[in-house]
């Protein structure tokens, strides 16, 4: 029982020393992320996700791929960050890129004319 303690408390610690040590990649990420992004979307909740992504991105590391732990830990916590977006979109991508390309349209005429 002792040893089990031991052990949950050593993955604790370490789950806290990789977030402390990864934050700044994740705060990034997001504040990249959400000049992209509509103003209704928190940066709050993209880094409350990021932060899920680098926890996944821990367990799921493998170094024989030979990638460094940050590469990889940015791609998962941006393509978490872009997972919960699309999660929470109510509009299928088809339609959102038929309305940029209808926005590109209206501004392109408004130059012109």
């Amino acid at each position: 029982m002792n040893r089990l303690a031991a052990y949950e408390d050593s993955e604790t610690r370490s789950a806290d020393t990789l977030v402390r040590e990864y934050l700044p990649l994740v705060q990034r990420i997001a504040l990249r992320l959400k000049a992209k992004l509509p103003p209704d979307i928190e940066v709050d909740d993209l880094l409350q996700v990021g932060l899920m992504g680098l926890l996944r991105a821990k367990d799921s590391y493998d170094p024989a791929q030979g990638a460094s732990f940050s590469t990889y830990a940015g791609i998962r916590i941006k393509g978490a960050m872009l997972d919960e977006i699309r999660a929470n979109d109510w509009l299928p991508r088809s339609i959102q890129s038929q309305f940029r390309q209808v926005s590109e349209a209206i501004e392109s005429l408004d130059a012109q004319l």
